[in-house]
């Protein structure tokens, strides 16, 4: 056990270290609602920073059904508001999403997240992009307040206009964080402290350039 909350504490303190030279700072409220057992709705409000400077803001509501523990589909539709110099540029991002998750493996959890994304933004031409995240995280975990680690990596594939299969992928975001319950006499109520190494062609970069992020996140399931 202490062992344990070593490796966990290893990586708060990564994440806070790398906070002091990060770019960005992302924060995410989410809440999850289940009825008739299996249906799901899921609505999320993310802001992103830099500088503590707003250069994101994104809305996101999915509606999915589990077919079993280990398989959901959902439709869902997000919203983003894209700063570029003094103007916000909108975005309707249609979403078809699909999640896939492994029985545990002595105390791993696998899991699998696909979305297919039709990226409408106001004065561009619309095109499709496909995001695959892989994540592990532990069954156990540390504490009342139920610290765990977990690490993710994600890939974007976009199908823009006038872009080679061969250069199809833009960008990864690679992850590692501690999920924890910051009331511990509340089961509904978690919350995530991660930090994110983005690469990716930004602010019309021509080459691949790293963005370190730190964030934090707050979910409520009913």
């Amino acid at each position: 056990m202490k062992a344990y909350f070593k490796v966990a504490a290893s990586i708060v303190l990564l994440a806070a270290c790398a906070s002091a030279r990060d770019d960005q700072e992302w924060f995410n409220a989410g809440v999850d609602y289940k009825f008739y057992e299996n249906c799901l709705l899921h609505f999320d409000q993310e802001v992103e920073l830099d500088n503590s400077k707003l250069v994101n803001e994104e809305s996101y509501l999915l509606a999915g059904y589990e077919f079993c523990p280990y398989f959901m589909l959902g439709a869902g539709h997000r919203i983003t508001r894209e700063r570029r110099g003094v103007h916000l540029v909108t975005e309707q991002r249609p979403t078809l999403e699909m999640r896939l998750a492994a029985p545990e493996f002595w105390t791993l959890r696998f899991d699998l997240r696909s979305r297919f994304e039709c990226r409408d933004k106001s004065h561009a031409q619309a095109y499709m992009r496909y995001r695959e995240r892989f994540r592990v995280r532990t069954s156990w975990s540390v504490t009342d307040f139920k610290i765990s680690p977990f690490a993710s990596e994600e890939v974007f594939l976009s199908d823009k206009a006038g872009v080679r299969d061969s250069d199809l992928l833009d960008a990864t975001r690679s992850q590692v964080g501690v999920s924890f319950r910051p009331v511990p006499q509340d089961e509904h109520l978690s919350a995530t402290l991660f930090f994110m190494v983005l690469h990716g062609i930004h602010n019309g970069a021509q080459d691949w350039a790293p963005i370190n992020i730190f964030g934090f996140e707050v979910a409520y399931a009913f």
